[in-house]
């Protein structure tokens, strides 16, 4: 491959030469997530695996954002990039660049004689956000490439007289552009606006690459790994443990070995749970170091209907735990027996989270929610590795310094408030996001989205249930400031309650990596969407898949394998098909 550009004196600079380096193997659906089956895809592989491009998402890149337009900024890094250029000129060339992104690429075009400026005669600016059309893109190209020939002259029938016809034609005449209304191409589109994947495609062609195309991207379906579970609730895996830990409504904990169950549990607290209406054993959360001090924690209804969390230690035996190690770390009155909630797990900075309802019946009579003097209503963020109450036996924990209510009105312990009934909670660690799956009243289910270190939000309830105000009567309720709303709900003409589930982040499935998936309990179908900037985009409905039973909780494997579980029994697993 020969890269060329022309220096500041007109010189003929050869910046790079020889083969192309060979790519590794492109995964299923390549190397982004977003560009699949996108027309320009061979090309945009092409200048990824050259290190042209490096995604559009920092520090993640695993989209490319092919729609997006071009800015003259950011066609700086594409060229500086492609060219391999390195000499910044040792001057500050414009005056409307000073601290961007692109400002030393920009700084690098201008050396290399590439660009000029956009604001002639003067030329002291470089106009990095304007977006680049195609005209402009011929001129950079021109340019970089030293492309002198005109060919045939007037190769387009809509550029005629304009600034940049001259760069047009060199541009068809080096074989860079085809035209831009296939099959005639006998039109440009000079103003029209350049997107990232058109750009792809240039500067692939200019760079003589040949456009790589990835493997199609793998196809899921579901397939059941083992029945006849006793109503289970939730799956997990320890940290660096290739075992499945099922947890069982009635207040077993099995383990599923190479896709068989073990006959004997885990765990059998069966004597001190609740079993009654949405009571039971409802969560498990296996400490970030479990395989040096094989501590663990569930969360449980006791026998007389209040939340607990029970540390517990493993055995000797791997396959047992020591049911006489029980450590409590925290109960929680509950007035009635729905609405408990009951998700634990320890976030990336080691805290164990636990998330409550607002204390159940109907409506929240208790006023809970809004309640931040109280418990219940709440996500919770407290420490398991000391404990800040040495006199009270039944509190065995730390308050972190940086839960929001440290030192002001409010229990220490509340991370977030505002929750009717948080079936199921996740944090995908990749992209810092705290998901919530929030059980509605009788109109709106929701899926809460927020960056995990945002302390102290309020997700509304029961002041609103979804987007719409639930205590309409009161107008000082319907208040919307200081409010954090779901990014999704759907009706109860849809479902009737949510089950939060997961982030994808496996990697069986590169296209569907970020996307989070979820349920309803009753519908029974599984639905994904993905969240990007604040965005929910792609939002789907696995139909294909069918019914999938009243879906009682996800869980994810340490392969990051997704896992389903229903209350009739089934655990199943997302696989590609084939497989």
């Amino acid at each position: 491959m020969t890269r060329i550009s022309l220096a500041l004196a007109v010189a003929i600079v050869v910046v790079s030469a020889g083969a192309a380096a060979l790519a590794a193997p492109l995964p299923p659906g390549g190397t982004f997530t977003d560009d699949n089956g996108n027309v320009h895809e061979g090309f945009i592989e092409a200048i990824a695996a050259e290190g042209i491009t490096r995604g559009c998402n920092p520090p993640l890149n695993d989209r490319y954002c092919p729609g997006s337009l071009v800015e003259r900024g950011q066609m700086a890094a594409f060229l500086a990039r492609a060219l391999g250029l390195t000499d910044d000129g040792g001057r500050d060339w414009f005056t409307d660049d000073d601290g961007t992104t692109f400002e030393v690429d920009i700084n690098k075009l201008a050396t290399a004689g590439i660009t000029a400026g956009c604001n002639p005669p003067a030329n002291d600016q470089f106009c990095p956000e304007d977006k680049v059309t195609r005209g402009q893109m011929a001129a950079f190209l021109v340019r970089a490439y030293a492309y002198t020939d005109p060919g045939k002259g007037d190769w387009f029938t809509d550029d005629d007289g304009t600034t940049f016809e001259a760069d047009i034609d060199r541009l068809a005449t080096a074989g860079i552009t085809l035209g831009c209304n296939p099959p005639a191409n006998d039109r440009y589109c000079p103003d029209d606006l350049v997107r990232r994947d058109q750009m792809a495609s240039f500067l692939g062609r200019a760079e003589e690459l040949t456009p790589m195309v990835p493997p199609p991207p793998a196809i899921p379906r579901v397939e059941t790994v083992v029945s006849g579970l006793a109503s289970p609730l939730f799956v997990t895996s320890p940290p660096g443990d290739d075992r499945l830990f099922v947890v069982e409504k009635p207040g077993y904990v099995r383990i599923v070995e190479d896709d068989r169950l073990v006959s004997t549990p885990f765990l059998d607290i069966s004597d001190l749970v609740s079993g009654g209406s949405e009571q039971g054993l409802l969560g498990l959360a296996f400490h970030p170091d479990y395989a040096v001090n094989g501590r663990f924690y569930v969360s449980y209804t006791d026998t007389g209907g209040d939340s607990r969390v029970v540390e517990y230690r493993v055995s000797l035996d791997p396959y047992l735990a020591d049911e006489s190690s029980q450590r409590p770390i925290l109960e929680v009155d509950q007035p009635a027996s729905n609405h408990n909630g009951g998700m634990i797990l320890f976030a990336p900075d080691g805290h164990l989270m636990f998330g409550l309802g607002d204390g159940g019946s109907g409506g929240d009579p208790w006023e809970n929610g809004q309640d931040t003097e109280v418990l219940l209503g709440s996500l919770l963020r407290i420490g398991v590795d000391g404990d800040d109450f040495p006199s009270d036996a039944d509190r065995n924990y730390t308050i972190p310094s940086d839960n929001p209510f440290v030192g002001r009105a409010g229990r220490d312990e509340i991370w977030a408030y505002g929750l009717r009934n948080p079936w199921r909670f996740t944090i995908d660690a990749a992209e810092g996001l705290l998901y919530i799956g929030d059980v509605g009243q009788a109109r709106w289910e929701e899926i809460n989205v927020a960056p995990i270190d945002a302390a102290g939000l309020n997700y509304g309830w029961d002041s609103f249930e979804g987007n719409e105000c639930f205590n309409d009567a009161e107008a000082i309720d319907c208040e919307r400031n200081g409010k954090t709303f779901p990014v999704l709900v759907y009706s109860h003409s849809e479902g009737v309650s949510v089950t939060g589930g997961y982030a994808y982040r496996g990697t069986e499935f590169p296209s569907l990596v970020g996307h989070y998936f979820f349920a309803d309990y009753g519908r029974g179908l599984l639905r994904s969407f993905r969240y990007i900037e604040g965005q929910v985009l792609a939002d789907r409905t696995w139909s294909e898949f069918g019914y999938l039973g009243n879906i009682s909780s996800f869980g994810v494997d340490d392969s990051g394998r997704l896992y389903i579980v229903n209350l009739g029994g089934d655990l199943m697993r997302l696989v590609p098909a084939g497989s």
